[in-house]
């Protein structure tokens, strides 16, 4: 009886973490995107540099970019954050989410821009987005397999997830028309038996008998 109630309380205690926790990565937090978010977004979007790595509609307007808003915010099919640092300050920084979520296979593509040039190659504030992102879609969605598509001269990004696990499945040749030319794309992916959060308590199940 004894060791049931230590369960009871340690899996109460993980799932009180997790919700605690699914939004809040060490380096930054998601919240929902917000009104007030738009005019960085559209800056970033239309920044040659970030564009670069994107397939957003280019140049975008900020009137463009509100009716968006409007419309995704009551899409089932999708999840859309602001990207936020979690010190005092709460700089916002990017943005990221998830697309095309499906709940039969239980799939969804992951997608992450960090938008604010100070924060690039300072500290991993990327690599702790894509973890808050995926702990989001495994343990708050239930995803089975996240997965993305990467440009391939991204090495950065490809470098990136594969140091979080996921594989590469293969290239697209001449997937996208994007600023002028035909590119490849490669799909990296993730299943969640291959995801491994440091942040995560393990479940109550996997204790140890007394």
């Amino acid at each position: 009886m004894n060791s049931q109630r230590q369960r009871d309380k340690a899996e109460a205690q993980r799932r009180e973490q997790l919700l605690q926790r699914s939004l809040v990565g060490r380096k930054v937090r998601l919240r929902c995107v917000e009104a007030n978010d738009l005019p960085l977004r559209v800056q970033w979007v239309n920044s040659p540099v970030i564009q670069r790595t994107l397939n957003f509609q280019y140049p975008l307007s900020l009137a463009k970019m509100q009716k968006w808003l409007d419309t995704v915010i009551t899409d089932n099919t999708r999840r859309d954050f602001s990207i936020v640092t979690t010190d005092a300050n709460a700089v916002y920084i990017g943005f990221g989410g998830f697309l095309n979520i499906d709940h039969g296979p239980r799939k969804a593509e992951l997608y992450v821009a960090i938008g604010n040039s100070s924060y690039w190659g300072k500290g991993g504030y990327g690599i702790d987005a894509y973890r808050v992102l995926m702990r989001y879609g495994f343990l708050e969605l239930g995803l089975n397999r996240i997965y993305g598509y990467q440009l391939t001269f991204n090495s950065s990004a490809r470098r990136v997830v594969e140091m979080l696990g996921w594989q590469t499945e293969g290239t697209l040749r001449q997937d996208i028309f994007a600023h002028g030319e035909l590119r490849d794309r490669a799909v990296v992916s993730i299943l969640r038996e291959e995801w491994v959060d440091p942040d995560v308590l393990p479940s109550a199940d996997a204790m140890p008998p007394d």
